[in-house]
């Protein structure tokens, strides 16, 4: 779908249309498809094939732009001419950076895989039979949802740029519950570019188990909890501190928590959170589905942001790192994200956990205080009291109040790390490779009816 050869001649064909000083065009086409069960039967099997081409056309300082999903010679002349008059009617823009010149040499990912690009709904439904089979096992009622993404993008420009990324994905996300709906159970694992490592059968287990197992759980009372969250829960909690490394907002912005003791300064070189957290940018990742190219086209690079708790990085733009004489470091934290884990599995972290809770998902997660990142949310679809190495039972949800910059401070321990999204949906950008984490003191604030 969408060759380098059939995208390049698409692109030049634009590109020999304008007559501008400079002239960008980007392309992004594909498949979003997936399919849906509820109640162990599917609902809905999906397709959705699209493709859009963009312009920016440059008359000196003015840009304009337009776009268009139609591929015809009168199509594309006609966005062209729409982009170059809204150029004319266009503000001067001072601050307009220069094009990326190519072409780049960007680091080699191969994230077409040819077995995710060819999963199909055939395929999707065959999983979905085996997860049935395993709820109808166990006596428990799975709904839930296989995402496919298979896209092509590519930016090229008047100055010799051609960037060309194609990337295939998937992920099983499994809700289970009780037949009388008061057990409930969630597994998944999203952002998955190796169909091999989506085993329906045992992650459809895992979600049957814990419904069964949540039923009746025991009250306990709010209060400051060692956790462990598994990687989905864990992947939300690491997706609210993100923002954080941004250079300028931490040397010229308010007060945060990597500016260093002088304004102007940042913590790069202190120890910022536990030991056992190394968080990176890594581009070239096997397991990931990443993308080497960074929005202006430029390559995208490695970058470690924080060693065993050591804050190494911040990012740079362009305009800020010329300002105070440093090298760009491009806003790459949430490209190829990595939480660094270890060989521990979720099992061997709660054999050494003397007192706990295990936390299968996290839902409705708000923000309550910005310069701390304080943030508010429940637990739900299983949640399982520890004690002395062991899981004695389930437990009633918790609304929880916290903040990751304080989380992975009190990380104690850190399991296998696994393709999952950090966002609120499970395909399109957003994929990390994030392990279970677990964490002290974290705080339970309430009791939550949520099953």
């Amino acid at each position: 779908m969408y060759s380098r050869e059939e995208i390049k001649a698409l692109t030049d064909k634009v590109l020999n249309m304008a007559k501008a000083d400079a002239v960008e065009v980007d392309f992004t086409g594909g498949e979003r498809s997936g399919t849906r069960w509820a109640n162990s039967t599917i609902t809905v099997n999906l397709v959705q094939l699209d493709q859009q081409l963009s312009v920016n056309v440059r008359l000196g300082n003015k840009v304009g732009s337009a776009s268009t999903r139609e591929f015809d010679d009168d199509s594309l002349k006609a966005m062209v001419d729409e982009a170059t008059e809204a150029a004319k009617a266009a503000r001067e823009n001072p601050n307009l950076q220069p094009l990326t010149k190519g072409p780049q040499e960007y680091m080699p990912v191969d994230a077409a895989l040819p077995p995710m690009v060819n999963f199909g709904p055939g395929e999707r439904a065959e999983m979905v039979r085996k997860s049935v089979a395993v709820c109808d096992k166990k006596g428990a009622l799975g709904s839930g949802y296989i995402p496919k993404v298979y896209q092509t993008n590519c930016s090229a420009n008047s100055a010799g740029l051609f960037a060309y990324y194609q990337y295939a994905e998937a992920g099983f996300i499994l809700t289970c519950r009780t037949q009388d709906g008061r057990g409930s159970g969630w597994s998944g694992i999203t952002g998955v570019k190796d169909l091999s490592l989506i085993d329906a059968v045992k992650l459809s287990e895992i979600a049957a188990d814990k419904a069964v197992k949540s039923q009746k759980p025991r009250a306990l009372e709010p209060g400051r909890y060692t956790v462990i969250l598994e990687s989905r829960p864990a992947a939300r909690f690491l997706s609210l501190m993100t923002g954080i490394f941004n250079a300028r907002a931490v040397e010229t912005g308010p007060r945060s928590y990597l500016t260093g003791t002088e304004k102007g300064t940042s913590k790069i070189g202190q120890k910022v959170f536990s030991d056992l957290v190394t968080i990176k940018s890594d581009i070239g990742n096997p397991i990931l589905r990443q993308t080497p190219i960074l929005p202006d086209g430029t390559p995208a690079k490695p970058v470690t942001w924080v060693e065993k708790g050591v804050l190494k990085n911040l990012y740079y733009d362009q305009q800020y790192a010329t300002r105070v004489n440093k090298p760009v470091t491009p806003a790459t934290v949430n490209m190829s994200l990595v939480l660094e884990g270890s060989d521990q599995s979720v099992e061997q972290m709660i054999k050494s956990t003397r007192r706990g809770l295990l936390v299968s998902f996290f839902w409705y997660i708000r923000p309550v205080d910005q310069p701390t990142l304080l943030n508010t949310g429940m637990t739900r679809d299983g949640l399982f009291l520890i004690e002395n190495g062991e899981i004695v039972g389930p437990v009633q949800n918790f609304r929880w109040n916290m903040s990751p910059l304080v989380g992975f401070n009190n990380v104690t321990a850190i399991g296998q790390a696994v393709p999952m999204h950090t966002g609120e949906s499970y395909d399109g950008p957003g994929s990390a490779l994030v392990p279970a984490v677990r964490m002290e003191d974290f705080y339970m604030t309430s009791v939550s009816p949520a099953v």
